[in-house]
């Protein structure tokens, strides 16, 4: 599915946090669909006075990522932007702040949104980060479009050791299940199992030891 356009935004209304808040610009106000032309303090995000401010969006899946719209501030400081780098990727390390770079701003004039073109970068979050002192990250809005969410497969080969008789289909969703129960106890959901293939039979079979012959 590709989706573009402003109805297509997939930021919209999607959780979003960022490193530290200022009064009540908090971090969904850049996910509201309200731009803030009139009152930026009631539709925008801000993060205090700090060292590399950051702001995250999770888009809860992988998307492949083609363009990220930014709506600076109208009113005071629109230069607070000025550095800040566009980051999109599947890692929370250092707060998803290590993800590859799609974008780095110069500069938005007050109260205008740019955009950003990310060459389908892939990743379920996306971060603004100002690396430097003393710096303030202000958005009014965050859009992001693309195609997604994007589903990888991996086959895999597994040899059992079962008395089932995989033959009959009830028993082979029976066992994906078990193994889908299995994998979500070590940590890993959000998975589906299917064959790619019917399982083959290997018989084993037991070597039975010559007869030896009774000696008198």
């Amino acid at each position: 599915m590709k989706v573009d356009g402003t109805e297509g935004n997939l930021a919209l209304r999607r959780n979003a946090t960022q490193s530290s808040t200022y009064g009540l610009w908090f971090a969904e106000k850049a996910v509201d669909g309200n731009p803030g032309p009139v009152k930026s303090w009631s539709a925008c995000s801000s993060t205090t006075s700090q060292t590399n401010p950051w702001w995250r969006l999770d888009l809860s899946d992988t998307y492949r990522v083609t363009r990220v719209v930014i709506t600076n501030i109208k009113e005071c400081c629109p230069e607070r932007i000025n550095g800040a780098e566009i980051r999109i990727g599947n890692s929370l390390e250092n707060n998803g702040n290590n993800n590859p770079i799609c974008a780095v701003i110069s500069s938005i004039p007050a109260g205008v949104s740019s955009n950003y073109t990310c060459n389908d970068v892939e990743g379920r979050y996306v971060n603004l980060i100002i690396p430097g002192d003393s710096r303030f990250l202000t958005l009014c809005e965050v859009e992001v479009y693309g195609e997604g969410p994007c589903v990888k497969q991996t086959f895999v080969k597994l040899k059992l050791k079962s008395s089932r008789s995989l033959s009959e289909a009830t028993e082979r969703v029976q066992l994906l299940t078990q193994l889908e129960s299995a994998l979500a106890g070590r940590g890993i959901s959000n998975v589906t199992l299917r064959w790619s293939q019917l399982p083959e039979q290997e018989v084993m079979r037991k070597e039975v030891a010559a007869p030896q012959c009774a000696q008198r």
